[in-house]
Parts: C-alpha cells; sequence; structure tokens
C-alpha cells in the first residue's frame, strides 16, 4: 500500500538526516583539529520496483558518507621545528607502537604532524602515533623501497650523542722570505733535525688538529733553506710524547722539500710531506691513528718580504652536544650539534594512494588501507607524486564553517520535511482506520 511505503519513505529520510546531522557535528567539532579530513553525505534514492503504472511505490533515500582526504588544508606556521606538514600528495607513515612495522607493528598513514620527541627519543604525534623513516647510513646513503616496509622504522634520536670528526685536511698559506741565508752547516742536515731540535728551522708555525676523539692536538710545520729556491720541511708532533715512539724521533711526522719557481710560486713538493701522512698517535692518548692530507702546493710562496702566515685551514671539530632537530631537503631529519655540525639521521618518506578517498579512518586521526584506496606506494619528498614536507607548520582540519551551517540549516530543514511525511501519512492511515466507524 503506497501509504505505508510513504511512511517507510519518511522514516528513511529522519535516519538520513540524522546521519547527515552527525556527519556536520564531527566536522564543526574537529574544525581546529590537525590533519582533520572532512566528511560529507552523499543521498541515494532507493527505487522500488513499481507493480503498475497507477500506484506508486516510495523506497526513500539512502545516505552515503564520503570523505574528503584528498582535499587538503590550509597550513600553518608553528614554534616547533618537529611539527611537519605535508604540501601536496602524500601521508605520514605512522604506527600506534613502537615496533618496526614488518615485525608485527601496525601501520597507518595520517596528515597530522605535531610530532614531539617522548622520554624515550621516539617521534610521536599528539595522538601518540610513532612516526616511521628511513634510516640514514652513516656515508649519507639510504636504502629505500617504494612498497616494502622491512626498510622502515620507528624514528628514536635517543643513541644520538656528541659528535666529533677528526680532522684530515689541512692547508697552510705562508710566505718563505727569499732573502733567507741557506743552511749550510755544520751539522749538516739530515730528515728529523728540525723535529727532535739538533737544527732549528727558519721558519716555523704550528697548527691544531683533532683526533678522532675531538681532543686538540699540536703539529707543527718547520722550514728551513737549504738551497735557491728550495726549503727542507718537516712535520712534527708537540709534544713529541702524544705520538708512538716520539720521543726517538722528536715526533717526526713526515718530511720533504718544498721547491718555488722563480715568480715565487710552487714548482714541486716531494717526499713524504707532500702525500698523505699517518699521525700513530700514542696508546695513552686514547685515539685511533689517523691520515692527514697536507696542501702545501696552493697558498706557500716564496717573495723577498718576511715570514709570514697568511691562514691555515683545518677540518675536524671538537665534539658537540645535540642541540636540535631540523627537517632539510627531500625529507631529511638532521641533527644539528654545539660545534656546528649536522647529521643526517633519517629520511621521512610519504606513502600516497590513487584514491586517498577511499582510506578508512582509523583512531588519531589516522587512516588505514582499503580495497578502494588501493596500495600505498612509499616515496621521498618531492618525488614520485609525493608532496613536500615542510618544517615548523601544521596542516590545519579542511572544514570549512560557513559550508557546515549552510548544510545544517539545509539538514534541518530535511529532518522537518521528513517529520511530516510521518505526520501526514499518520493522518491519512487515521483517515483510512475511521472508514469503518
Amino acid at each position: 500500500m503506497s501509504i505505508y511505503t510513504a511512511l517507510r519513505a519518511g522514516v528513511s529520510g529522519l535516519t538520513a538526516n540524522s546521519s547527515a546531522l552527525a556527519v556536520i557535528s564531527d566536522n564543526i567539532a574537529n574544525v581546529n583539529t590537525v590533519g582533520y579530513k572532512r566528511s560529507g553525505v552523499d543521498f541515494s534514492a532507493l527505487v522500488n520496483a513499481q507493480n503498475s503504472n497507477t500506484t506508486y511505490n516510495a523506497g526513500g533515500v539512502l545516505p552515503l558518507v564520503r570523505q574528503q582526504i584528498s582535499l587538503q588544508g590550509s597550513l600553518e606556521q608553528s614554534r616547533s621545528t618537529t611539527d611537519l606538514a605535508i604540501s601536496g600528495e602524500g601521508f605520514f607513515i605512522v604506527s600506534p607502537n613502537n615496533q618496526q612495522l614488518s615485525n608485527g607493528g601496525s601501520v597507518l598513514f595520517t596528515r597530522a604532524g605535531s610530532f614531539t620527541i617522548d622520554a624515550n627519543g621516539y617521534m610521536v604525534n599528539a595522538q601518540g602515533l610513532f612516526l616511521q623513516g628511513w634510516p640514514v647510513n652513516s656515508d649519507g646513503s639510504v636504502i629505500s623501497s617504494p612498497t616494502s616496509l622491512s626498510a622502515i622504522e620507528p624514528i628514536n634520536i635517543s643513541g644520538v650523542g656528541g659528535l666529533a670528526e677528526a680532522t684530515a685536511n689541512v692547508g697552510i698559506n705562508a710566505n718563505l722570505n727569499s732573502d733567507q741565508a741557506s743552511y749550510v752547516g755544520p751539522p749538516a742536515y739530515a730528515a728529523g733535525d728540525m723535529a727532535d731540535g739538533t737544527i732549528s728551522p727558519h721558519f716555523e708555525s704550528s697548527l691544531e688538529v683533532f683526533d678522532s676523539l675531538g681532543a686538540p692536538r699540536s703539529v707543527a710545520f718547520g722550514f728551513m733553506k737549504t738551497g735557491p729556491n728550495t726549503w727542507a720541511v718537516e712535520a712534527y708532533a708537540r709534544p713529541n710524547t702524544n705520538i708512538t715512539g716520539g720521543g726517538a724521533t722528536g715526533g717526526l711526522l713526515a718530511n720533504g722539500t718544498l721547491q718555488f719557481n722563480a715568480d715565487g710560486t710552487v714548482q714541486a713538493v716531494t717526499g713524504t710531506i707532500g702525500a698523505t701522512f699517518s699521525i700513530p698517535w700514542a696508546a695513552t692518548t686514547g685515539a685511533a691513528a689517523q691520515d692527514i692530507d697536507l696542501d702545501l702546493a696552493t697558498g706557500m710562496t716564496q717573495f723577498a718580504k718576511s715570514f709570514g702566515v697568511t691562514s691555515v685551514t683545518a677540518d675536524g671539530v671538537p665534539p658537540g652536544d645535540l642541540v636540535g632537530l631540523v627537517l632539510e631537503g627531500d625529507g631529511f631529519l638532521t641533527a644539528q650539534f654545539s660545534n656546528g655540525r649536522a647529521r643526517a639521521l633519517y629520511q621521512i618518506p610519504l606513502a600516497t594512494f590513487l584514491n586517498p578517498n577511499g582510506l578508512a579512518p582509523d583512531q588519531g586521526g589516522a587512516f588505514r588501507t582499503t580495497l578502494d584506496s588501493g596500495l600505498y606506494n612509499i616515496n621521498s619528498a618531492n618525488a614520485g607524486g609525493a608532496g613536500r614536507v615542510v618544517s615548523g607548520a601544521l596542516e590545519a582540519s579542511n572544514v570549512d564553517l560557513a559550508a557546515e551551517f549552510t548544510n545544517l540549516i539545509t539538514t534541518q530543514r530535511a529532518y522537518s520535511a521528513a517529520s511530516r511525511i510521518i505526520t501526514t501519512a499518520d493522518q491519512m492511515l487515521e483517515e483510512l482506520l475511521m472508514i469503518k466507524r
């Protein structure tokens, strides 16, 4: 009977608009939730088979909830460098626990990037989800895979201690006085005489290098003119007890000859001083032996003016403590140290989907894969369709309050109209029952 189908259609209208009201309420309640993605309700008509052309059986309406996950919210500036946002496509890969994803961890995807460092050194967002990343090897390489979770692990910085770098390259820019008379003895010069003090060099300069433990060590360089445009050069440790056997050799590390052209520029550097030489630190220092590459060919001159050092360049740094984390190009999470050095720790990957609107909502504003969403692809930032990771920013909710309040009004009116259907059908049924009276 058509009256009964009209009554059921009215009930379905109430149910559908109640669902729409619930969705709108969720959207409004989460207008300030970081990374929240609004949902909408589409209505689908239910059509009953009609028995004749003269009567009509109402089918009602079916609410279909549709998520707008692919619609990006605005990026808002944050004061924390560990707050992350994605400009473009992609999701952060997270897990509700700190287990590796390939070892029983549950993988989720989120745009809520309000990450902080917890007491155990893990990066977790405000919803308690652990951020995943590719670890960066000591040589700066990253082992990544577009589909495998085995290379991804929870980001943890608890094992990041101080950072020290041993000196490996040294350069001296100095002038040797061409007016200096050549040394003729006695005694005759032999390698190591400047190091052990047998013969005083015509010019000596010392510099500070850092060993493998970051401790500063002094290395001196002696120059003695032995002939026209020819200088004997020695490198030696000070004190000489800092190196193995240094007491017997005066701390000699390398020696050779520096030859100049007639215009005062370097012609050749020969001997061990012209190549990489090793510093065998004594066992008492606790430092490992280190190689030094000395550059005398670039900045040395021989002019008719006084001895002098223009500049000394040496790499290596003393120990430094972790002072902060920054995000650099392509999503590299980099540790900064108090000695001015930085080291990449992890690269933050992004997961992309063919149909992100097909993802299913999960805990903490995250999403999980479904058949509708398709499989994920894991890429670095700015690659494979993935967006750019922005540090010091958060993605706001994509809820538009003006649109939600407009939908609220239309939903309320539709609900009232559906209730009038029930009231009218009830009155018609009452009239039908009154026929017998």
